[in-house]
């Protein structure tokens, strides 16, 4: 096998290897090996500290997850304006008051 490397390295060929090449010179010619499952090693936490931490980060993610679900629900409710025309808080005052300091800014003597 390191022959083989040291060939395709050799020849510029080692990126064209393909895990049958590989294989088939460890195992010989005519078998190719087939990789066995390397089993699933989960570790739990056996101190009280990794443990309290794990319980702290499962309750910030659950905060978090309530809250983008409040956010999405309150950005997918229809949005509401109230124009009013007339009165105190009205269009045409407003109007009125943008032209009484529109006046003001420029000299009498200047008016049209």
């Amino acid at each position: 096998m390191i022959n083989a490397l040291d060939y395709a390295q050799r020849t510029n060929t080692i990126g064209s290897l393909r895990a049958d090449d590989v294989s088939r010179t460890i195992v010989g010619t005519g078998a190719v090996a087939s990789p066995s499952p390397q089993p699933v090693i989960i570790q739990t936490p056996t101190d009280n500290v990794a443990s309290a931490a794990l319980a702290q980060s499962a309750a910030v993610l659950s905060r978090y997850e309530r809250t983008m679900s409040q956010l999405s629900k309150r950005l997918n409710e229809p949005f509401v304006t109230v124009n009013t025309v007339t009165g105190d808080t009205g269009i045409k005052q407003a109007q009125d008051e943008y032209d009484t300091l529109m006046r003001n800014k420029s000299p009498k003597s200047k008016r049209k």
